[in-house]
């Protein structure tokens, strides 16, 4: 009876605090008036809610057979500010049942209304607009056939482009060869270069005049060589790039993947100056660390030091080996800083009214008014708003970042699924931290979904073979079980290894498999030939080491 009526009382708080805009919702929403509706647009037409408001009453009107006062609202939503999937797709259904132009709509979400590409007309430039954003989003088939018609020498490059990422080499290679587009060469060289024709490769490399997509081309042959263990040939294409960061270190790590660590260090030591980020100078110490180490230099600890006093992957590599902690003080500081409570209470009526969506929306809205005490208080509600409004209104080297940036939501949860699959919960964490930066909503480019970015397939194979019921694949528990799940067969997959099971949540263990087995792990990672698996490995080791210590 107490927990009941303390459950009443911080109910009624939080609807004292509920702005009117959003009890006007909750009426709304009860009741299908479409006079409060009208009033909401009318009262509070900046309201973060409104075009889903409108979609929602358009969809009531056309069922009352009022449609044209459905087709106002529709032509006023803007679908880039609808917030859930259900609502987008009734945004489309009206838009196709009430026979609004198609290339309005093409133009106006061209996600959404792919299905238009193939009944509309558009000029060079609007094709082009829209593709861009098509292939952004994958939809390379659409892609082709906005362009084919278009201006050539427009549009080839992102023809060619679409039929690389489809696998179409031959039909890569044939637009490639026609296009004007000075960019075109280096797709060109890079297509031969990968089909072993070396010489039709550096040919075409001759006829770039332009020195930055020179660069480019050899910086990415580079790589590729490099990932395959042609360390000769790396050697010979980083070393015909203009002078950078991205030469020196990639020439650094050649030179210690061949062992010849005394040209590894003067490669490394000469990237460390050019540098542009703390992470990249971390990055540049370490391996000179690594390369004098193997020399047996008595100094070497000396750029361990200067690695572990940057950032990133790198700083946290060097400070475990060091012995000094990961995580910073200002993780562990409580700020005591007056709060004025109006500003997070608002946030928090929204929040628990049933909006979580719309109470994130408002606080980013808002952002400037937020102080870091407020922050403070937000992490225990969304650790995900609270580390964007930290990054957005204080950047990552802050003390307020510091003290959100790692918190450790759904703990009942995550040690359950760890005592479940023998998985640490610093592993958890730094995998949903990655994947999802605790948003429960999350959904990706590839449709991965929930706090452990799980795609369906791989959702339903994990929940089939551990006997899961899987109704809700965006569930904290469901998702957080199915992620740990898959956490603990990739680790048996690999024996235990933690950097391959990290690649292979990202990139899928066939990928993995196929990488050239370096036996240094650090030189694994650094020759991961896919850019955003290299990046998340580090991402999560990063999250992991601080969560091993904030764990403790």
């Amino acid at each position: 009876m107490a927990f009941l009526l303390i459950f009443i009382l911080i109910a009624l708080q939080a609807y004292a605090s509920l702005p009117e805009e959003y009890r006007l919702l909750n009426t709304y929403l009860r009741t299908k008036d479409s006079s409060v509706a009208y009033r909401i647009l009318k009262e509070y037409p900046e309201a973060v809610f409104a075009d889903d408001l409108r979609v929602m009453l358009a969809r009531e009107l056309v069922r009352e057979g009022r449609r044209e006062e459905a087709i106002s609202l529709i032509h006023r939503v803007e679908p880039k500010n609808l917030t859930s999937d259900e609502l987008r797709e009734d945004y489309v259904r009206l838009w196709k049942e009430l026979n609004l132009d198609k290339k309005t709509a093409l133009l106006k979400a061209p996600a959404l209304f792919k299905d238009f590409v193939w009944e509309v007309s558009l000029s060079t430039d609007e094709a082009l607009m829209v593709a861009q954003e098509l292939f952004r989003r994958r939809f390379y088939r659409e892609v082709l056939s906005l362009l084919k018609d278009g201006d050539y020498g427009k549009v080839c490059f992102l023809l060619g482009l679409s039929h690389k990422a489809l696998g179409e080499t031959e039909k890569a290679l044939e637009v490639f060869e026609t296009c004007p587009v000075e960019k075109a060469k280096v797709e060109l060289s890079l297509l031969y270069f990968e089909k072993g024709q070396r010489e039709r490769s550096e040919k075409l490399l001759s006829e770039i005049s332009d020195r930055s997509l020179l660069s480019e081309a050899l910086f990415r042959m580079g790589r590729k060589s490099l990932v395959s263990g042609a360390y000769e040939e790396a050697i010979k294409y980083f070393e015909g790039m203009e002078t950078s960061y991205s030469r020196e270190f990639n020439l650094g790590l050649t030179y210690y993947a061949l062992r010849n660590y005394s040209k590894a260090l003067e490669h490394f030591l000469n990237s460390a100056p050019l540098a542009n980020t703390k992470e990249d100078r971390s990055a540049s110490y370490f391996w000179a660390y690594k390369s004098a180490f193997a020399l047996g230099m008595e100094n070497s600890t000396q750029y361990l030091i200067k690695a572990s006093n940057g950032a990133g992957f790198y700083s946290a590599v060097a400070s475990r080996m060091l012995g000094v902690p990961v995580a910073s003080k200002a993780l562990k500081v409580v700020m005591e800083e007056d709060r004025r409570r109006g500003r997070v209470e608002r946030i928090k009526a929204i929040w628990y009214a049933g909006f979580p969506q719309y109470a994130r929306l408002e606080a980013l809205k808002r952002n400037k008014e937020f102080s870091a005490g407020d922050l403070i208080a937000l992490s225990k509600l969304d650790p995900y708003l609270a580390i964007r409004l930290a990054v957005k209104n204080y950047g990552y080297a802050s003390l307020v970042y510091g003290a959100v940036a790692f918190p450790t939501p759904y703990s009942s949860l995550v040690e359950r699924a760890s005592q479940e699959y023998a998985v640490e919960p610093a592993l958890i964490y730094g995998i949903m931290r990655q994947e999802s930066l605790f948003d429960p909503y999350a959904v990706s480019v590839a449709k991965a979904m929930g706090l452990m970015q799980l795609i369906p397939s791989t959702a339903r194979y994990v929940a089939n073979k551990e006997g899961i019921r899987l109704k809700n694949i965006y569930d904290p528990e469901t998702n957080i079980r199915l992620g740990t799940a898959y956490l603990r067969y990739l680790l048996d997959k690999w024996s235990g290894d933690l950097i391959r099971a990290i690649a292979s949540y990202n990139a899928g263990p066939s990928k993995v498999r196929s990488w050239y087995p370096h036996e240094d792990d650090f030189l694994f990672i650094e020759t991961i030939p896919i850019s955003e698996t290299r990046n998340y490995v580090k991402k999560v080791l990063y999250n992991y080491y601080v969560y091993s210590e904030l764990l403790k």
